[in-house]
């Protein structure tokens, strides 16, 4: 059987090792024309299936220092992803235990965690595709198929919600209004609080956010603040747009899509509740030396920012720190 030119094989002990030639525009940064790393495995099939992981993530890597410029990056910066990227790669996708009997009989037991890879192994074993088709031809071995599905859903790169929270606000910085900037952060601090900053973000469905949503409703959020976060989870360039272009997420269905809908009867029962201009006499009534002094201090500034701006009050009831600042030289206060 002819062996992938990335494998090679040291004797003894007949460990498997990953050889990954470095792009010839890659090596004056990286200082490298190859990397090595042990498998930590002599069985040909893990090593496939351990050596088609890396490949992935170097393949990313290789893309992510281009798109950054080659020109932007240091080689000890360079160096660090590359020896982080060998650190954070793990072989978790297949278990597997040995045993040989004393008549030479061998025995395995064996995990496959992927999802595709177990609906693959079932395809081959009941002889149908999900849609009743016959599947494409499989590998014969569990450890084949963990190998192959491997290789299928390799392109993306696991990260811990919490750690997702802070590169999509990242991305977000310099291009997102102050004010817009920290309501997007409030959004994805209530998921990373509902679902656990150590939740992976491929693993998360669509069931996870409709329990999300129903849970904010039941917490009294309203339908418009509702369609608020569902725009910047689900949306374009929202959180979870973000995570499939990034390789985090598969591609296809945005699981924060399609939850919470504003009809147009409820936008229409929302305008009747307010919008509605103070006349004379309320506006005399509230500043009156009586009623104005019985108002708590947020009370107080908020109807002192309403009477001097002309703003509605839940324009005022918005405001943020953030929105306060000097410009042309006038000051804030």
């Amino acid at each position: 059987m002819r062996i992938p030119q990335y494998l090679s094989r040291s004797l003894p002990p007949g460990r498997w090792s990953f050889r990954q030639r470095v792009p010839a525009d890659l090596q004056p940064l990286l200082g490298l024309q190859a990397i090595k790393r042990t498998l930590h495995t002599t069985v040909l099939e893990e090593a496939q299936l351990r050596a088609a992981t890396l490949a992935s993530h170097y393949e990313r890597l290789f893309a992510r220092l281009r798109d950054d410029g080659l020109d932007h990056r240091s080689q000890a910066d360079a160096s660090v992803l590359v020896a982080s990227t060998s650190a954070a790669t793990p072989f978790r996708n297949l278990t597997l235990h040995r045993t040989r009997t004393p008549d030479g009989t061998v025995y395995e037991r064996w995990q496959i965690d992927s999802t595709k890879g177990v609906s693959l192994f079932r395809e081959l074993h009941e002889g149908l595709g999900s849609e009743g088709e016959r599947p494409v031809p499989l590998p014969a071995s569990p450890l084949a198929v963990a190998a192959y599905a491997a290789t299928l859903g390799s392109t993306l790169e696991p990260m811990t919600l919490g750690n997702a929270r802070h590169a999509w606000l990242a991305t977000l910085k310099g291009r997102t209004l102050p004010k817009t900037y920290v309501i997007k952060k409030s959004a994805i601090q209530a998921l990373v609080d509902y679902l656990g900053e150590k939740t992976k973000i491929h693993t998360i469905t669509r069931s996870d956010l409709a329990r999300w949503y129903q849970q904010m409703r039941k917490e009294g959020a309203s339908t418009p603040t509702l369609t608020n976060k569902q725009s910047y989870m689900g949306g374009k360039g929202g959180f979870f747009d973000w995570a499939m272009v990034s390789g985090h997420y598969p591609q296809g269905d945005n699981p924060a899509k399609g939850h919470v809908s504003y009809s147009a009867r409820e936008r229409r029962a929302r305008r009747k509740l307010g919008f509605k201009a103070f006349d004379r006499e309320q506006i005399h009534a509230i500043f009156s030396p009586v009623n104005f002094p019985r108002l708590s201090p947020n009370a107080r500034w908020a109807a002192l920012i309403g009477l001097y701006t002309g703003a509605r009050a839940s324009e005022v009831g918005q405001l943020l720190v953030a929105d306060v600042f000097k410009e042309d030289n006038i000051p804030p206060d």
